[in-house]
């Protein structure tokens, strides 16, 4: 395992979710999430990435993408994640996807204007995290993965029909990811039981305009991951779809 990762052993209940996407958030299935939360009452919250959508900054983005709010952007995933983490007493962890990181590469690969730009945003972000007592892991396959007793978790690092058999060749170990907007359970053979690949699918609008003549948007889902850490270092986990 990476130096880089961080390892962890715990006990209770956990939740986690991911692709909220800033403003794209789909409210309904938010909400529905929510009333799942309250009932199930976890100890441990994980974000898995995309907690922004940053539409303006992709490469490539048309003139009409420039000019969509990065304020309401940032603004609607801080307070995504003051409802997720509020009352967690356990381990609180937003994992950055690629969607998040392109603040983050402006940060260091822009313009003068906006490096600036992306240091006050940064700043924000930061600034609300560490107030809320919220762990951060950049967007990179090796130091973007924490690892609590026998189960990885991380934003996803592939897109394929097969991304949930393949994050488990590439990780060999239990692991909850999001990234592909799927709901997917895969399982491969282990010693000395087999280990399991959740893909937790999103929390975004699931019918993209942007996307509207082609069919990759078909199969994503609203859903979610919970499940529970025990004290002899092991864990079990559920993929819930709404």
């Amino acid at each position: 395992m990476s130096k880089d990762t961080i390892i962890s052993y715990e006990s209770g209940k956990f939740m986690a979710v991911g692709c909220t996407h800033g403003d794209l958030i789909d409210k309904t299935a938010f909400k529905t999430f929510m009333s799942r939360r309250r009932h199930y009452k976890p100890e441990h919250m994980f974000h898995l990435g995309d907690a922004f959508e940053f539409t303006a900054l992709r490469k490539g983005a048309t003139d009409d993408e420039k000019r969509i709010s990065i304020e309401k952007d940032i603004n609607e995933g801080l307070w995504m994640f003051s409802r997720i983490f509020k009352g967690i007493r356990g381990q609180r962890w937003f994992m950055r996807g690629n969607h998040c990181e392109r603040l983050w590469q402006m940060k260091d690969k822009g313009t003068a204007i906006g490096r600036e730009f992306a240091e006050e945003k940064i700043y924000q972000i930061e600034s609300f995290l560490s107030e809320n007592d919220i762990q951060m892991k950049p967007y990179c396959s090796r130091k973007g993965v924490i690892m609590v007793n026998d189960t990885c978790l991380m934003h996803g690092y592939g897109h394929g029909l097969n991304a949930a058999k393949d994050h488990l060749k590439a990780y060999h170990h239990n692991l909850i990811f999001c990234h592909t907007h799927r709901a997917e359970h895969a399982v491969a053979p282990a010693w000395p039981k087999p280990i399991e690949a959740l893909n937790i699918g999103c929390m975004r609008e699931l019918y993209p305009e942007f996307a509207s003549r082609g069919t990759s948007t078909l199969s994503w889902r609203h859903a979610f991951a919970k499940g529970r850490f025990y004290s002899d270092n092991t864990s079990t986990r559920e993929l819930v779809i709404l």
